[in-house]
Parts: C-alpha cells; structure tokens; sequence
C-alpha cells in the first residue's frame, strides 16, 4: 500500500489550476521583477559608494 502518498511528476501542477499564465501576465511580472532588480542594483551601488575606496593599511591589524 502506498499510504495515501500521492506523487505528481510535473504534469500539470507547475502553474497551479489556473494554467500558463498568459502574455501579458508574463511580461507584467518581468517588468516588475526588472524593476526590482534595479532597485537592488542601486542598493549596492550605495552600499559601495557609502564604503568608499579603501587605503592599503586601513583594516589591517597590527600584531605586537
């Protein structure tokens, strides 16, 4: 007896019971996932830029 395992290999349950998302559906949610990316992207960048350049000798620790 299986125990009331059910599996499913892929077939029709990637996109839920509403099936493939349609064009327009497709590129709305890139767009937004862009638009997310960039905002990340330029959370980086100023991370970076708050850091600034670093000098050779600035974190390194002195042993004595």
């Amino acid at each position: 007896m299986c125990g009331g395992h059910h599996e499913h290999h892929g077939r029709g349950r990637r996109f839920g019971r509403r099936g493939f998302p349609s064009r327009d559906v497709w590129v709305e949610r890139l767009q937004a996932y862009q638009a997310h990316l960039e905002q990340e992207l330029q959370n980086v960048r100023d991370v970076i830029e708050r850091l600034g350049p670093e000098a050779p000798d600035q974190n390194q620790t002195e042993t004595v």
